[in-house]
């Protein structure tokens, strides 16, 4: 007989108690998600690249087709969530959907790949913070430069430790602060790209840009076509944040899966509005001298419409959402740590699963302690500062580390989806659910995983031996085009290759003998009423009890 269940007795059901507070509205739940995807350091940033691989045209158009495939994606994840709402998320995911046998190897290696994942990104929104904070010094500040690289790391390493503290304190503070970074990230936004358009004395009209291809890249058309998709790809990731989420979310099932919605449709429209505004601004002939300049372009397209000194306020504005990120990548981060070490998967597990200070919770009539994985959230931090310190000698280096961020997060978020369409009789459908729809728009969301994966891993810079040929114009300087071939070179198939291997080496060596994944949910299953009523609609929703 169905039985109704809340959500404590849902979690306990799927193999754990209750112990973090949950005290997290939709509306919290949803701002952290969409501070995640952020615009500002993403679209904003990266800019220049879209400029050197197929130019306005080019990111015009990808960005509304990337959109429509990850909104693929996100209905997968949201149809898994509803199922499986835990902290564990996407390994907990893999290893009731890869069945008892698979389960812990599955699990382990999204798990892996969704924490590198999720360091990846962080360091490399701290990295941006840096790259900000160097802006309000140009040009005293030369960015190639060891005092300008020693400034950019300090200023990462000290936006890490702030936002780090503020994702320290109780779920009552990340629900204030989850409304204030969705206000931040959406108001900021709008307030620069509307200044840079208003003032800017060039205006290029909407057909223009539709008609503006550029090509700096070295590679052919077919290449830098394919290469415009990374700005979109670089965009839309970090969303599972509303899984992560879920043990201090009220009603994960039903809000896990909107907050990733809406996330995802609010991106589409803040980030196509964003570059339309500012593509207006930037003339065919600057697009050469901004692809150039790197991420260091955005002060450029500041001065020439804002004014230097309105591009200093932008730049400290831009800081101020960066530490927004931060914290939601550092507030997701900790949660799928503690959840991980909570069933043994992460070095020192016991220690790790620990919580610290928070808000007092009542539970059965009795005091309970309603806090937070501030052990977690300490080593997060001084991985993240550690992962930066390789800017200071490489910043291509750096570039790869946090491209591997972007593919380790589509990793983990493929395997639990190539999962879910491999494992269809046994998916427990949840109240949020696509009916027989959802294998193929799994199987949709697989194949665009697959090609963004690859798209990261390509080459985005040709490096021309001719362009290094001595006096002579038939003897190579061997030392001055590797220098330059390294500087250019793609490393993220690399650094993704190397963890790969790593990965599998200890399983095959170490993990495998001890390690035996999280509880898996073979005892329950949504009961068809709830997929078929609007009782799924509710705060406690039923389930057919097996026990």
């Amino acid at each position: 007989m169905p039985v109704e269940l809340d959500d404590e007795s849902r979690l306990k059901q799927l193999g754990y108690r209750q112990e973090l507070f949950r005290a997290l509205n939709a509306f919290a739940n949803f701002g952290i998600a969409f501070t995640i995807l952020s615009e500002p350091m993403s679209v904003l940033p990266l800019i220049y690249m879209g400029l050197g691989s197929g130019g306005p045209r080019g990111m015009l158009i990808t960005w509304p087709v990337i959109s429509f495939f990850s909104a693929f994606v996100a209905a997968s994840m949201a149809e898994i969530v509803s199922s499986y709402p835990t902290a564990g998320g996407l390994y907990y995911w893999s290893a009731n959907l890869a069945g008892p046998k698979w389960a812990p190897y599955a699990c382990y290696m999204t798990g892996y790949f969704n924490f590198l994942g999720l360091t990846g990104l962080c360091s490399g929104t701290a990295y941006a913070f840096g790259q900000f904070f160097v802006n309000c010094f140009q040009p005293a500040l030369v960015s190639t430069e060891w005092p300008a690289k020693l400034i950019t790391l300090f200023a990462g390493i000290g936006s890490l430790v702030f936002a780090g503290y503020f994702a320290s304190f109780g779920v009552r503070a990340v629900n204030f602060m989850g409304k204030a970074c969705f206000w931040l990230n959406a108001v900021g936004l709008g307030v620069i790209v509307l200044s840079i358009l208003i003032t800017s004395p060039t205006k290029i009209s909407v057909p223009d840009m539709f008609n503006s291809w550029s090509n700096l890249t070295g590679f052919p058309d077919a290449w830098a076509a394919t290469t415009s998709v990374l700005l979109a790809c670089l965009t839309y990731t970090g969303y599972d944040s509303a899984s992560h989420l879920a043990e201090e979310t009220s009603n994960p099932a039903i809000q896990g899966p909107r907050s990733i919605g809406l996330a995802i449709t609010g991106t589409f429209v803040s980030g196509y509005f964003a570059l339309f505004c500012i593509l207006a601004t930037i003339d065919a002939s600057r697009y050469e001298v901004l692809y150039a300049e790197g991420s260091y372009a955005l002060m450029d397209i500041f001065a020439s419409t804002v004014g230097y000194e309105a591009g200093v306020v932008f730049n400290v504005l831009l800081m101020l959402i960066a530490l927004t990120n931060e914290f939601g990548l550092l507030v997701t981060h900790a949660r799928m740590a503690f959840a991980f070490s909570r069933d043994g998967a992460l070095p020192a597990s016991d220690w790790l699963h620990h919580l610290g200070w928070g808000e007092r919770m009542e539970r059965d009539g009795e005091g309970g302690s309603a806090q937070v994985p501030l052990r977690a959230t300490l080593v997060i931090v001084v991985l993240d500062c550690v992962v930066l310190i390789p800017s200071l000698y490489s910043s291509v280096l750096y570039t790869a580390i946090n491209s591997f961020g972007v593919i380790g997060i589509y990793l983990s978020y493929l395997v639990p989806i190539l999962l879910r369409v491999l494992a269809t009789r046994r998916f427990p459908v949840g109240p949020f659910n696509m009916g027989s729809l959802g294998v193929p728009v799994a199987i949709v969301a697989c194949l665009y995983l697959v090609f963004s994966a690859i798209a990261l891993v390509m080459p985005t810079v040709y490096t021309d031996p001719a362009a290094f040929l001595l006096s002579d114009n038939m003897t190579l300087d061997y030392e001055a085009y590797i220098s330059a071939y390294l500087s250019s070179f793609n490393w993220a198939p690399v650094v993704v290759g190397f963890v790969f291997f790593v990965s599998n080496a200890f399983w095959v060596f170490y993990v495998r003998y001890w390690f035996k994944g999280p509880p898996l949910d073979t005892e329950t299953k949504w009961s068809a009423s709830a997929v078929r009523s609007s009782q799924a609609l509710n705060t406690t929703v039923p389930f057919e009890d097996k026990n």
